[in-house]
């Protein structure tokens, strides 16, 4: 019987079950630019992040909740005849 620590050293593949982006790789993903990505945590509505060392990372997880709030905000903008 093999942990996935024990496969992992053993040879076989680790999946991450909720994989993390970079920034440039968020970027790329939501087709934005990095300053709008700048500028979207500058004004509060950036996605959650965490720091490996010098790097930010954003999890799969937080992606997908920052998509929903787009989503939210983009409906309510639109409902209040904002374009």
């Amino acid at each position: 019987m093999f942990s996935q620590h024990s496969q992992a050293r053993a040879g076989g593949s680790f999946s991450a079950p909720d994989p993390s982006l970079t920034i440039d790789e968020f970027c790329q993903a939501e087709r934005i630019s990095r300053s709008m990505f700048y500028r979207a945590w500058s004004e509060g509505w950036g996605p959650k992040f965490y720091r490996v060392g010098a790097t930010r990372r954003i999890t799969h997880r937080a992606r997908l909740e920052w998509q929903r709030e787009r989503e939210v905000a983009a409906a309510a903008a639109e409902a209040g005849g904002v374009k």
